[in-house]
């Protein structure tokens, strides 16, 4: 610095003690929050408590000590907290302390509107550069707005707080008093996930495409999902905070912030949580920039970044699709943060997806976390109607623009097997479903998950799975679509209705010895049925009986041979001795595609149908090849049950 800057640097500097003690009894203290808490000048506070008399300390996120939330500091200091952390969570359920409910997009203006305005701000900066300006390191959020609005600034200077780039700077002669310390900075490293969180960012992951826009919130499931996106090309990110498993995406080109349309080439935070890794990677780049909470939270600007994903936790999830996330019951466990705020932007985002992220049970599985209702006392801080994506370890559930009926059948088919049965019974009592709605075999050491995937038909890609009860109204929707040949060929005749029960029924598969495969077109977030694969097995025989209908504007794409090979594969690792199946002399396409496999053919007079059938050991490669080039595709089969 040049002299003069110095010289008022110099001036300004003093004890902890002694700067705390120009706080009046009465004030509103912004205390700095997160990993940047400046920890001299909390235990300097405590020190003095009682120099005090109703001093109220605003914070973000308390970590670190915080030793000045007692009984006997009593009167004289009191927490309020924007969103509570394990340090004061105790004291909040004892009313030593208190919390303010608030989407964390607004509470700037609370501040700066003198609702929440502050006396004084206790933060920490890095040491002041050439021109005497300070930075506010890995942690911008509420600051900003706190500077601003407050009389007395207080400042700790450490040289080990980073020099971050972006809206973090703050001249030396906006500050009244500097306390120069040396010690690291707090850390907050990722717990390592266990299998269950594992399979939750795994689900998640796939969700993400190339070209996302990716927000993490707080905890160990949004970080996990970063393990399973080193695939994906040219993501960005824009997000309230991140920690220390962005950095090798970053580094591995994974991120380029190439294609956003807020600050392209930048990754953008508010703050920032991890190890001294983390922090020395953002010191000092300009590949990384912190914006106050105002502007990164709001969902105006963040909807301006096409395909946002943003990922947030949930305590419950009730079978409306009500998300609780700051309370246990009447006990106030975290807070809103920003989650509310990045749903309503990444739903308002081109190609944008909410995604609620929950474990399906608590207490070492004793307690549901998809529940009949939110429990007493606790709170909605997403509604129903902001709901967009929910996924647990059992897959993922789909709730925007649907009913309440389907809604609830989508969660329960995402909780815990144990759980299903009751929340079933408990949504057919309420009449949010079918009185004869099934309870499923659809465990996940049932599910197939191996047979979902993502090919492409035709220069089109498409997702293949497993049928689930969830696709009740999609199954009826793609029936409604066939044509009066495709009908008859498949059900032997004319045929008007798939009715509710006989829908079910097809849905309901146990992926054992009634087995039914997909492919879904998927447009802006809806998924088609275009082609049904199934099969079921006669226990007497062991043969399972098959069914193939492809949409008539999809044939001719190897749609057919791609599930009855997938089918086969699945039947035969189950033990299965092969497929049959009646078929009509007028399906050419499927008696071509048989014979090409060179699979018994036998025509019945009395039925007026040829009777398929083989043993999966008699199936060739070769076969298969030349019968795919004859068959073009096989796009209907029909047999003795409905598909």
């Amino acid at each position: 610095m040049n002299p003069p800057l110095a010289e008022l640097y110099r001036q300004k500097l003093t004890s902890a003690d002694e700067a705390v003690c120009h706080i009046r009894s009465g004030w509103r203290v912004f205390v700095g929050s997160g990993c940047a808490v400046p920890q001299q000048l909390v235990a300097a506070l405590d020190r003095n408590a009682a120099r005090f008399h109703d001093v109220e300390l605003i914070q973000m996120l308390a970590l670190g000590p915080a030793t000045y939330i007692t009984e006997e500091n009593a009167g004289r200091l009191r927490h309020n907290s924007f969103f509570i952390s394990e340090k004061i969570r105790q004291a909040v359920c004892d009313g030593r302390a208190d919390y303010t409910p608030i989407f964390l997009s607004e509470i700037p203006e609370l501040i700066r509107c003198g609702q929440r305005g502050t006396h004084a701000a206790l933060v920490q900066v890095s040491p002041p550069d050439t021109h005497g300006y300070c930075s506010l390191g890995v942690n911008v959020d509420i600051q900003r707005a706190a500077l601003d609005r407050a009389k007395l600034v207080i400042a700790e200077v450490n040289p080990q707080m980073p020099h971050t780039c972006g809206d973090t700077y703050v001249h030396l002669s906006k500050i009244d008093f500097f306390v120069e310390v040396d010690h690291p900075i707090l850390e907050s490293a990722v717990q390592e996930p266990d299998d269950v969180e594992l399979q939750i960012g795994y689900q998640i992951s796939r969700l993400v495409e190339n070209g996302s826009c990716l927000q993490m919130g707080i905890g160990t499931i949004p970080s996990t999902v970063l393990r399973f996106i080193a695939d994906k090309r040219d993501l960005g990110i824009h997000s309230e905070m991140f920690s220390d498993a962005l950095i090798p995406l970053i580094e591995g080109g994974n991120i380029t912030n190439r294609l956003k349309k807020i600050h392209p080439g930048k990754t953008i935070a508010s703050f920032v949580m991890g190890t001294r890794r983390l922090y020395d990677f953002v010191d000092r780049n300009v590949g990384v920039e912190f914006h106050p909470s105002d502007f990164v939270n709001d969902p105006r600007v963040i909807s301006c970044n096409d395909k946002m994903v943003a990922i947030n936790s949930a305590l419950q999830v009730d079978l409306t699709g009500q998300i609780c996330a700051d309370s246990i019951g009447y006990k106030f466990y975290s807070g809103i943060g920003g989650q509310v705020d990045f749903a309503r932007g990444a739903a308002m985002s081109r190609g944008g997806k909410p995604i609620i992220a929950i474990r399906s049970t608590a207490k070492d599985g004793t307690v549901s976390r998809i529940v009949e209702r939110i429990a007493d006392g606790a709170g909605v801080v997403t509604s129903r109607g902001d709901a967009h994506y929910v996924v647990s370890e059992y897959g993922v559930a789909y709730l925007h623009g649907k009913t309440i009926r389907e809604r609830a059948l989508a969660l329960i088919s995402i909780a815990h097997p144990d759980y299903r049965q009751e929340l079933l019974e408990f949504v057919k009592q309420k009449h949010y479903v079918y009185e004869d709605e099934q309870v499923w075999q659809q465990a996940l050491d049932h599910y197939p998950k191996e047979l979902e995937a993502t090919k492409s038909f035709g220069g089109t890609t498409m997702l293949v799975r497993p049928l689930k009860a969830i696709d009740e109204r999609s199954l009826q929707e793609f029936f409604y679509s066939h044509s009066p040949e495709t009908i008859y060929n498949r059900y032997f005749g004319p045929k008007l209705q798939l009715a509710h029960h006989e829908a079910a029924k097809l849905v309901c598969v146990d992926y054992r010895t009634r087995m039914a495969l997909a492919i879904f077109r998927q447009e802006e977030g809806v998924e088609m049925i275009v082609a049904v694969a199934r099969y079921e097995v006669n226990p007497r025989t062991n043969m399972a009986e098959t069914a193939v209908v492809v949409h008539e504007e999809f044939r001719n794409l190897g749609m057919a041979h791609y599930l009855l090979q997938q089918l086969e594969r699945h039947a035969s690792a189950h033990g299965v001795s092969g497929f049959c199946s009646e078929i009509l002399p007028t399906n050419e396409a499927m008696l071509r595609y048989h014979r090409g496999l060179g699979h018994s053919l036998v025509y019945s007079q009395e039925t007026d149908t040829f009777h398929m059938q083989f043993y999966f050991k008699q199936a060739s490669a070769s076969g298969e090849k030349k019968a795919v080039e004859k068959a073009g595709g096989a796009p209907v089969s029909n047999s003795g049950f409905s598909g």
